[in-house]
């Protein structure tokens, strides 16, 4: 790899496209939407634990972005629609968890496989 001395970072592939765009949609986002979904998932995959992962910039990056286009709500179903699935909580053939923020909010495919475990939303109609 070559350097730019006023650019003094290795060229390279750069930034995907993805996380462009998540970056994006993350600046729409307020902290407090971040940390409520984060907190969350900790009561809900991390309780009564002392040591907890860390809300790194990768977890709040995806978070921030997935709220972005699902909304605070649906974020956290999400994360309940991981705690259904036998095989993410650790119901497989490896006994492993697979639980983590950044698997849970990785794309809007695995967000929507999250909430399908759940299956659609009923409402109770009254007239």
């Amino acid at each position: 790899m070559t350097h730019d001395l006023e650019n003094p970072r290795p060229r390279g592939r750069g930034e995907s496209r993805l996380k462009k765009e998540q970056r994006r949609k993350a600046g729409l986002v307020l902290e407090e939407q971040i940390l409520e979904v984060y907190e969350y998932w900790l009561r809900f995959m991390r309780p009564g634990r002392t040591r907890v992962p860390a809300l790194d910039e990768r977890r709040r990056l995806k978070v921030a972005s997935a709220i972005a286009d699902y909304g605070v709500d649906e974020c956290k179903r999400a994360i309940d629609g991981c705690g259904a699935s036998d095989f993410h909580m650790g119901r497989n053939k490896q006994g492993k968890k697979y639980d983590d923020l950044e698997l849970i909010f990785r794309d809007q495919d695995h967000i929507e496989r999250f909430l399908a475990y759940l299956g659609p939303i009923t409402e109770e109609v009254t007239w």
